[in-house]
């Protein structure tokens, strides 16, 4: 997926993306063509795959883009499970509606990719594992958090940050395991 700063470029994805976004509202994602997401955004189909590869990447890119809870490098080695299911929250919250599009398409899978990215950004985070435990550690938890934010969003209309909060860290805490 294009990470650059060319401003035709981004301008072709901010595009395809409207385009894709105005579609979804028509059909469900599956039924959405990469020549009818060219065709209706203008942009040609080897701008398209020189900036994304696949029509799952633009959904990526667009949760990325409104991904403003994700530390930035210098902050990763201070984050607490407390700010991790706090950021959580929010960022559930503020992309509700996406979020939602992408559980009533059956994508989740994307957005285990989007939240596996962030907590790879976090990996001094995690503490007493060896070096190569992290990531086993950062799949686990991108899971679990993808999976509560299919389950919380097909059981309720409205979503709340504190209890999403709540809910994130009494299970990530292990509060939920008998001692």
């Amino acid at each position: 997926m294009y990470q650059g700063k060319n401003p035709t470029a981004l301008t072709s994805q901010r595009m395809l993306l409207d385009t894709l976004n105005k579609l979804l509202k028509e059909k469900d994602f599956k039924e959405i063509t990469i020549s009818e997401l060219c065709c209706q955004s203008g942009v040609s189909r080897q701008t398209f795959y020189s900036l994304f590869g696949s029509k799952e990447n633009i959904l990526l890119y667009q949760l990325e883009q409104a991904n403003v809870t994700k530390p930035s490098p210098e902050d990763t080695s201070a984050i607490t499970l407390s700010q991790t299911c706090e950021n959580f929250g929010r960022y559930v919250v503020s992309n509700y509606p996406q979020l939602s599009m992408l559980v009533e398409n059956k994508l989740t899978e994307v957005l285990r990719v989007m939240i596996y990215n962030a907590m790879t950004t976090c990996s001094q985070s995690f503490v007493g594992l060896e070096t190569e435990e992290w990531e086993y550690a950062a799949l686990f938890m991108s899971a679990g958090m993808c999976s509560l934010t299919k389950r919380y969003i097909e059981t309720h209309e409205k979503p709340d940050k504190g209890e999403l909060f709540k809910l994130s860290y009494k299970i990530m805490s292990g509060d939920i395991f008998k001692r």
